[in-house]
């Protein structure tokens, strides 16, 4: 019974973000990289170690994703900065889980935090989502596949 409930549930988060827009991609991703870096913090000082080490694989995972989808070419120095920022984000994570830093998770928090928020206003300033709206120049198409962001 819980693994049709599971299965439909799965299948409904794939179909809702088969339809979000490349601004709205983006802006899940960054709520679910905060959102793991947020849990991992909870889980160190609650000593978790493998609820930890779960949420930071996870942010990593999405931070990769946000570093992957940049297209270099088009998007100047913008894309460089944001290229540089996610590479030091990783590299804070994988250096909090090592050292059970939770000071370095809310380094990683704070610089990460006004870049999510620019693209949530983004996101909310199109108004209506629109059927062919363009992504920003710095961040390339690609093919829609499954993530698993939060859970």
């Amino acid at each position: 019974m819980y693994a049709n409930a599971t299965a439909g549930y799965q299948k409904y988060q794939q179909t809702d973000f088969l339809n979000l827009t490349p601004a709205e991609i983006v802006d899940r991703l960054f709520k679910g990289l905060y959102s793991c870096i947020d849990d991992a913090a909870e889980a160190m000082k609650e000593n978790l170690t493998a609820q930890k080490g779960e949420k930071i694989s996870r942010a990593i995972a999405i931070a990769g994703e946000l570093q992957a989808s940049l297209d270099m070419k088009k998007g100047g120095e913008i894309a460089e900065s944001l290229y540089r920022l996610y590479d030091f984000v990783i590299r804070e994570l994988l250096m909090a889980n090592l050292e059970n830093s939770v000071d370095r998770l809310e380094t990683v928090k704070t610089i990460i935090r006004p870049v999510m928020e620019g693209w949530s206003q983004v996101v909310h300033g199109q108004g209506t989502r629109q059927e062919n709206a363009m992504p920003p120049d710095n961040v390339k198409q690609a093919a829609p596949r499954p993530l698993q962001v939060a859970g």
